[in-house]
């Protein structure tokens, strides 16, 4: 249904009544809304031709109204003429800033005697120029002296809204006439007028009517000017020509031009109204108009076409057609607009923390209950809540492949320390593990932040790399009364501690870089959380940070106690013997698979076989053995070799998988759990929450940040704004 059809908007009263409560509710402030702006130079008859088409007297002794905006609210009602002043309190003047909460405030009781309106209206505008000295009820009811005013200017508004059987339909607002310099040289008046003025029609709904005095040229006029700059292709500005009376005779035929459209031109176009004397307002609107009537109609004026352009009742009418032609045209974009800006309104307000509603040890330990269920779930692994184990996962994955990359290798080759992939022993069993594919791919993946940082932490340990040189020495080394074929044991300690010896580093990097992210998600959480509250919020920080290194350290000392020598300290032992076994077995079974095919190969060199069954081959007696047959001492059995190499892989590859999951785990157990466990309690337990006496501390503490305070607050008033707004335009069928 049209609007114009609906029910709720059959009249042009309704709709103008609508738009004038949207302002009062501070819409304009926020929405671009369809007005009429009233400017012009100063003693251009502005202040005249809104007296005639209001029908009430205008202060002008004192010159406040060239300092406050004024709004102008005219409906035809059936009933007796009345009027209400009103201050709408839209800046805080001191700051130069736009209040949070628009409000419009009455300023004394109905008005039904026409001659008191000028006068209410002075004293509204004495009040607006001085907002902290007196009560609205002293400007209302004492006697008003001409004293130094608190502003020169304001951008608050008085409205005046005025209803009767012969009042239009209409809503403006007159602007501070506009001027180049005041008596005492005051250029920041001038400059703010100017700013005022620029403000108001540069808004794109704003229809612009610039008073142009015929006094002048046109060109000279500054209104004009401006109009120009903000409506460049003068759609939206209408030109009206006041005081044709002081015309210069054979000058006519100018302003003749420019009503009928041939000069100057502009879409709404040009009218002329003949600005009364204060004697002949003083006799009455009436006779007022008679007397412009008759200036229009002498013959000079009938020679212009255009004569439904001139005089007051024709602007007056074609204003109220402007005004509510636009409020029509507009209205379905405006409530649009309303609803996607109460949405955005609101989602910001999700984001803020409600007010405190509670005492202070209540709503803190509110605060800290939440707080401590967002690192519990962040602990628990909530679905949620995955960011901590997203920071923390990858350095696990990292120490992990750090520790793998300790194993054992062995070269092919006597002497060489090579470390290239065809150079070096592999099996299946040992380098091309599935169910370690995903973590190795996670330490991988990992940010190169990460990598650098354990990287230069780790930068002397390598892999130990052993030929069978170094196999052989230690065989020798540690052979007592054993027969051929029994390993020394010794030399079995010793590859094993060559693994082992740099497993203690990169546990501690773990530890070190596991606490570092955690701490950061932690800090994080609590900027989160206790935003609003930035002295609670730094009482909160030391307590944390202070658990964090108490449980840190404690999870070094168990890693330096217990896991780290349970490896490195104890001699090699496993009850996973039957998982030490079958590897050990697939090791030497592929060993000496590879030895036997070493042997059928004839004469053909082994290097290229990766397997120590290259050790047997006939190509490397000549050398490799010389120092061995200088002091008469035979080589190993190569059987003796293969197995000493299987049984070390064999078990460094048990305790490496037992040491990379005892470490996380402890570091999970003694630090990140121990942390989710005691944190409520220590931050209540050190916060006093449950001492009455710390009620005034805990006051202070729980004092919200101002800037979220206004943030908030701005928010909720935009909010209420807009609520109160769409109330209204609900009763509307657009």
């Amino acid at each position: 249904m049209a609007l114009s059809n609906s029910q709720y908007a059959s009249t042009d009263e309704q709709i103008l009544e609508l738009l004038n409560r949207l302002r009062s509710f501070g819409v304009a402030s926020e929405i671009d809304l369809p007005t009429i702006v009233l400017c012009g130079n100063q003693s251009a008859g502005k202040s005249s031709l809104l007296e005639a088409i209001s029908e009430v007297q205008l202060p002008k002794a004192d010159g406040t109204c060239t300092r406050c905006p004024m709004e102008l609210r005219l409906m035809k009602r059936d009933s007796p003429w009345q009027c209400q002043v009103k201050i709408r309190w839209e800046y805080n003047d001191k700051t130069s800033t736009r209040r949070e909460s628009v409000r419009e405030e009455l300023f004394g009781g109905l008005i039904t005697d026409r001659s008191e309106v000028e006068e209410r209206i002075r004293r509204a505008q004495k009040a607006i120029l001085n907002p902290g000295s007196m009560s609205l009820s002293y400007y209302l009811d004492n006697e008003l002296e001409d004293e130094a005013k608190e502003l020169k200017f304001s951008k608050n508004v008085v409205c005046i809204e005025v209803t009767g059987k012969n009042c239009p339909n209409l809503s403006l607002t007159d602007l501070p006439g506009i001027i180049r310099h005041t008596e005492d040289g005051d250029d920041k008046l001038v400059q703010l007028i100017i700013d005022s003025v620029d403000h108001y029609i540069g808004e794109k709904n704003a229809i612009i009517i610039a008073t142009i005095t015929c006094k002048d040229d046109i060109e000279n006029q500054e209104v004009v000017k401006k109009a120009r700059i903000h409506d460049k292709e003068g759609i939206r500005t209408l030109g009206v020509l006041t005081k044709p009376d002081t015309i210069e005779s054979g000058c006519h035929e100018k302003y003749f031009s420019i009503i009928s459209g041939h000069s100057h031109q502009l879409k709404l176009g040009y009218y002329a109204v003949r600005n009364s004397t204060q004697a002949e307002l003083t006799k009455g609107v009436t006779d007022a108009r008679e007397i412009e009537a008759d200036f229009f109609k002498s013959d000079l004026w009938k020679r212009l076409p255009q004569t439904d352009r001139l005089g007051v009742p024709n602007l007056t009418k074609q204003l109220s057609n402007l005004l509510i032609a636009a409020i029509k045209r507009q209205l379905p974009g405006i409530k649009k607009e309303i609803i996607t800006r109460l949405r955005e309104v609101t989602e910001l307000l999700e984001h803020i923390s409600p007010a405190l509603s509670g005492s202070p040890r209540f709503e803190a330990g509110k605060l800290v209950a939440k707080f401590s269920k967002h690192i519990e779930n962040a602990m628990d692994v909530v679905p949620a809540d995955m960011g901590l184990w997203h920071k923390i996962q990858p350095h696990f994955a990292l120490f992990c492949k750090r520790i793998r990359e300790t194993r054992p290798r062995f070269h092919h080759d006597t002497m060489s320390t090579d470390t290239s992939a065809g150079a070096l022993i592999k099996t299946d069993e040992y380098d091309s593990e599935p169910e370690d594919t995903q973590n190795y791919q996670m330490a991988h993946d990992s940010d190169n932040e990460m990598e650098n940082t354990q990287n230069d932490q780790m930068a002397d340990i390598v892999s130990s790399v052993i030929n069978r040189e170094k196999i052989s020495a230690l065989i020798r080394k540690y052979r007592g009364r054993q027969l051929d074929g029994i390993i020394p044991y010794q030399a079995f300690l010793k590859l094993v501690e060559e693994c082992q010896r740099h497993w203690k580093q990169p546990a501690l990097a773990c530890l070190s870089s596991v606490a570092d992210k955690f701490l950061e998600y932690i800090d994080g959480e609590i900027k989160l959380v206790f935003k609003a509250y930035p002295l609670l919020a730094s009482e909160i920080s030391i307590i944390v940070h202070q658990l964090h290194r108490e449980l840190q350290a404690a999870a070094k000392d168990l890693l330096e106690r217990v896991i780290i020598p349970m490896e490195t300290k104890l001699p090699p032992y496993t009850w996973n013997v039957h998982y030490l076994n079958a590897s050990r077995k697939r090791l030497r079974n592929s060993q000496s698979a590879s030895q036997s095919a070493s042997q059928s190969a004839s004469q053909l060199p082994s290097l290229i076989q990766p397997t120590f069954a290259s050790f047997t081959t006939p190509s490397f007696a000549p050398t490799a053995f010389k120092p061995l047959q200088a002091i008469s001492l035979p080589p190993p059995p190569i059987d003796e070799i293969c197995d000493l190499t299987a049984m070390v892989r064999a078990y460094v590859k048990v305790a490496y998988k037992r040491f990379a999951d005892n470490v996380p785990l402890a570091i999970d157990l003694v630090f990140l759990h121990e942390f989710k466990e005691k944190l409520h309690d220590r931050l209540i337990e050190q916060l006093g929450l449950m001492d009455p006496k710390e009620e005034v501390d805990i006051g202070k503490l729980i004092q919200e940040d101002q800037a979220i305070v206004n943030e908030r607050d701005g928010l909720l008033a935009k909010q209420e704004c807009f609520l109160k707004a769409m109330d209204e335009l609900d009763k509307f069928v657009i």
